[in-house]
């Protein structure tokens, strides 16, 4: 017998209390395409019906203007859907009300939370310490910008001692051969990331971390690896064989290729991926010495060093980048004070400080 599905439970009674329980604050948590705006224009239509409150003391924001355009669209036509049933029902004083309301559409403010948080600014600028003429970065502009900033602020770096952004580079010159971009491609994003969170302004930190003891521990773990595989000698064993990044890595180390840390670091990261991804434990006698289960065990093991090696040394490689990427936010921030513009988080981070600070 086959079981009868379970059905969702259902949500008619929170809708019920979005639209009718209008006086008390609520905060809506919902999957795309479950109804989230239908649900506020009909609480907005209902405020407005009741008489709780005039259409210029509404407030209803999104993130797109294309989004802000559908609401205030299907808000006009629900408040004329509401109007008539309310005239032909003969609740004129309520026809009355949605009739005004529709009539001052265009001063309720119905738009992008960077829109509200514009006009906000603009009605007290002298508080919010903006200029009172100031102009919208568009994105595009913002990103011109940032362009800027970034160059300058890299060149710099490359002039004086950058332990942070020296490893980064290091790293992005090992990347896996599937990796492609320019080096200074994913340097660039990093410090985007950045400015959009400027708001977090504390300095990351991480754990005690020795990396140069790590990467010390992690050639020898890669010798003796090797040592191991070297005791078979069936150089087309499969095993063996997928071993053979290992050997061709400390050879380049051996013969003097590498003369820094950093370098070593990205060597090794790079080696964990080729590792793995060719890996095989081949099958059938190894060597009188070695078992093929021994080098199995030695190779997992160093892979699982290897993987703490990278997440220790990736949170360190963080900190040091974050720090030394305020200089770049505040190249941007300089750049852009001298267009008078705001761009879309400066909108959040004024109007944010202006609530916060001024009770007036």
């Amino acid at each position: 017998m086959t079981p009868r599905p379970r059905l969702a439970p259902s949500d008619d009674a929170a809708r019920r209390r979005i639209c009718q329980s209008l006086r008390e604050s609520l905060i809506v948590e919902a999957s795309a395409g479950t109804g989230k705006t239908t649900e506020l224009v009909n609480r907005i239509v209902q405020v407005l019906s009741e008489g709780l409150t005039a259409i210029d003391r509404i407030v209803a924001v999104t993130f797109t203007h294309k989004a802000a355009g559908e609401l205030k669209i299907r808000l006009r036509q629900r408040l004329d859907d509401e109007r008539a049933r309310a005239r032909d029902g003969g609740e004129l004083e309520k026809a009355d009300r949605l009739e005004s309301a529709l009539e001052e559409l265009e001063e309720a403010t119905i738009g992008t939370i960077h829109g509200f948080c514009a006009q906000i600014l603009r009605s007290r600028p002298v508080e919010a310490r903006v200029d009172p003429a100031f102009e919208e970065l568009t994105e595009a502009e913002a990103a011109r910008i940032y362009d800027r900033a970034f160059q300058n602020w890299f060149q710099r770096q490359l002039e004086q001692e950058s332990p942070g952004l020296r490893r980064g580079l290091a790293r992005l010159a090992w990347r896996p051969d599937w990796e492609t971009g320019p080096a200074t491609e994913a340097l660039r994003a990093a410090g985007k990331k950045l400015i959009e969170w400027r708001d977090f302004t504390a300095l990351w930190q991480s754990e005690p971390f020795d990396r140069d003891a790590a990467v010390r521990d992690l050639l020898e773990r890669a010798r003796h690896l090797w040592g191991l595989a070297r005791a078979c000698t069936r150089t087309s064993d499969g095993l063996v064989s997928s071993l053979r990044p290992l050997r061709d890595a400390l050879a380049w180390i051996e013969r003097g290729r590498v003369a820094d840390y950093d370098t070593l670091e990205a060597v090794l990261l790079k080696l964990s991926a080729d590792l793995r991804s060719g890996f095989r434990k081949g099958s059938g006698f190894f060597s009188r010495e070695v078992t093929r289960e021994e080098v199995v065990r030695s190779y997992e093991n160093f892979q699982t060093v290897l993987e703490q090696f990278r997440l220790e040394a990736g949170v360190l490689l963080a900190c040091q980048l974050q720090q030394e990427m305020q200089s770049l936010v505040t190249e941007y921030t300089d750049l852009k004070a001298r267009t008078g513009r705001l761009d879309f988080v400066d909108l959040l981070l004024r109007t944010r400080d202006l609530v916060r600070d001024d009770r007036t």
